[in-house]
């Protein structure tokens, strides 16, 4: 889908240290992805796929409302996955010296415009 892409490479060139940027099912399958080879954001995106549903899980025995984004920071990857709707996310895979607020900035922004072509 030529809008998911556009989406996402908006993100690649607005956020510094962008290494891959992917629209994710909540099964962690991609939709579409645009990264520049260096991660195994497929693999990545599965796993991150299986740790909302935990989250989520948890969050209903706290009732701390839905997750809307999380970051996940490790000692190559700063990982953000922000929720586009209640069945799709954005994963965001920067470099350890990536912008993390203009980040979460273009996700909040990117979530709009992807929200009105999965509904």
């Amino acid at each position: 889908m030529a809008v998911f892409k556009d989406v996402l490479e908006r993100i690649r060139t607005r956020v510094e240290g962008t290494l891959a940027v992917s629209l994710i099912g909540l099964d962690g399958i991609a939709i579409e992805t645009v990264d520049d080879g260096t991660v195994p954001t497929e693999s990545m995106g599965a796993e991150f796929g299986g740790f909302v549903k935990s989250i989520r899980l948890s969050n209903t025995e706290l009732s701390t409302g839905d997750v809307e984004q999380f970051a996940l920071v490790t000692e190559k990857y700063i990982t953000f996955l922000s929720a586009v709707t209640a069945e799709y996310f954005v994963l965001l895979i920067l470099s350890r010296n990536g912008n993390y607020g203009r980040a979460r900035f273009e996700l909040l922004r990117a979530r709009d415009e992807l929200q009105a072509e999965l509904s």
